[in-house]
Formats: structure tokens, C-alpha cells, sequence
């Protein structure tokens, strides 16, 4: 009897110490992490608290087809720095933005949902070309928005994506003689899809455009009159009015896991038949 379970247990036995051998795993999948799964991950269930930091560094802060410091300029390094805090699929998130040869400076704080493929947020944005967050322009109203986005991921791969503006001073439709016909809810769809290539890296086709006149994100220039926004008609750089298609973009990414630090890298091309301009966009960081 003993012989028997010998002979049962003997290619289990061999299998273990081959694997404790070869690392295998490591050549099949050269994302896998240097250290065990569960050292990196401290939840314990679906209801407990969880955090996650880190930072970007981007040749340029490209935001549904546009720069958002609005300059046509292909190279503008960003610096974004971001932690969130969450409990169970519940989060607040703050984030943070310089560029670096332009100056412009963002702020969004983050409250979300996320549930399996479902991701509702709502954000409040700071931001300002010339403004600076860390002194008082911060607490100027002008400069803040407040959006609420759905998003839903099919088969893990078509993504897509909705956004709508409710509050921002400059967010408004106007009669020809230059007073305020009503809010404009500047709104933003967009449909993505993500294509791994084996283990080497993702490729993500996106396609965005705003669905009707969105004057606080596609208006291109606006000027402020007497303390308040009011669009600038100039011929040169006139806002878009209607259905505006602002982002086609192509990217390649992939994630390497060095201990239980993420380090996401991704480059990719982006085309605003808006405003009729291209970019290349590299970006790195890290997160854990």
C-alpha cells in the first residue's frame, strides 16, 4: 500500500521541485511581479480600505484631443501627481497637473464608483491658464467645474464613455447680442477599444466628440468682461458650435510590475479634427 502511494504521489512531488526550479512563469509572462501576489495586496475583503499613490510624467496633458493649456505646442512635459483613497468600490481621488514650459496648473478631486465594468465619477476641476493653485486663485469660483461621468467596459475590451459638464462659469450659450441664453452642459462621448498583442503590449483605438455646442471645453478662446466669460468670435481661433468630432487617437501601453510598484508606459498619436492638429503623446510614471 505504501509503494502505491509512493508511485501516486511521486510525478506530483517531481512536478513541485521543477517548478520550484525553472521559473517558468517569468519567461511565459515577463509582467509578472518579483515579489508573491499576496505580499502586495492587503485587502481583505470586498468592503475594506484601500489607497494607491504615484505620479506621471507626460510630453504633453492631452484631454479629449485638446492641450489643455491650449497652445497648438506638441511638447509641453507634465507632471502629475495623484492618491486615491477608497473603500470597497467607493474612492476619492486627487490629482494634480503642471506643465512645465506653458505653466498651466490643474487640480480634480474625484469621487467614484466603480463595479466590475461600471465606473460613474463626479469631479470637481480646477483649472486656469495663468492662475496659480498654490495661492489664492484657487478658491476663485471662475476657475472650477463640476462634471459627472458614466463608463462601461464590454468583454473587457470596448469601452465606452460619457461625460457632462453642470456648473462652470464659462459654460454657457449666448444670444447675438451677447447675453446668456442658458447652460450649454457641455458634453463629451467617447468609444475606445483595447487589443492586447500577446504579452508585449496593449493597443487602444479611441474615437471622441462632443455631441453639441460645448463652449466650456471646444470654444476655443474665451475673455473675461467685466467679471464675466464671454466668447471671443475672433475669426482666427473661433468656437466650434454642434457636433465636433476632437479626438482619434492610436495608443500602444503596457505595465511592468517591479515588486508591488506598477510602471505604466504608453506612446501613442492623437489627431483633433476640431482644430485640425497632431500629437504625440509619451507618457511613464508610477503607482502602488
Amino acid at each position: 500500500m505504501t509503494r502505491k502511494l509512493l508511485l501516486l504521489l511521486a510525478p506530483t512531488m517531481i512536478a513541485f521541485q521543477a517548478m520550484a526550479v525553472e521559473p517558468a512563469a517569468d519567461v511565459a509572462n515577463p509582467q509578472s511581479s518579483v515579489l508573491p501576489a499576496e505580499e502586495c495586496d492587503t485587502e481583505d475583503d470586498e468592503w475594506s480600505f484601500w489607497w494607491e499613490a504615484g505620479a506621471n510624467i507626460a510630453s504633453n496633458y492631452l484631454w479629449r484631443g485638446y492641450d489643455q493649456p491650449y497652445t497648438g505646442h506638441m511638447f509641453d512635459p507634465a507632471i502629475q501627481p495623484s492618491v486615491t483613497l477608497g473603500y470597497g468600490m467607493f474612492y476619492i481621488d486627487l490629482w494634480y497637473n503642471f506643465s512645465t514650459i506653458s505653466k498651466y496648473q490643474e487640480f480634480d478631486m474625484t469621487l467614484g464608483f466603480d463595479y466590475e465594468n461600471l465606473s460613474i465619477t463626479v469631479y470637481d476641476v480646477w483649472c486656469a491658464n495663468g492662475a496659480d493653485f498654490w495661492k489664492n486663485d484657487f478658491l476663485d469660483d471662475k476657475n472650477h467645474s463640476l462634471t459627472a461621468t458614466i463608463e462601461y467596459t464590454f468583454f473587457d475590451r470596448l469601452r465606452l464613455h460619457w461625460g457632462t459638464t453642470f456648473l462652470h462659469s464659462g459654460d454657457w450659450l449666448y444670444n447675438e447680442d451677447g447675453t446668456r441664453k442658458r447652460r450649454a452642459f457641455s458634453s463629451y462621448f467617447e468609444v475606445a477599444y483595447k487589443q492586447p498583442v500577446k504579452d508585449l503590449f496593449d493597443i487602444e483605438v479611441v474615437a471622441g466628440a462632443s455631441p453639441w455646442t460645448g463652449p466650456f471645453w471646444t470654444a476655443g478662446k474665451q475673455v473675461c468682461v467685466d467679471g464675466e466669460y464671454w466668447l471671443d468670435y475672433d475669426p482666427v481661433n473661433p468656437p466650434v458650435k454642434g457636433f465636433n468630432v476632437t479626438n482619434l487617437s492610436l495608443t500602444f501601453s503596457r505595465d511592468f510590475e517591479v515588486g508591488c510598484c506598477t510602471i505604466p508606459v504608453s506612446a501613442g498619436y492623437t489627431y483633433n479634427p476640431t482644430t485640425n492638429r497632431h500629437y504625440a503623446l509619451i507618457k511613464t510614471g508610477f503607482s502602488f
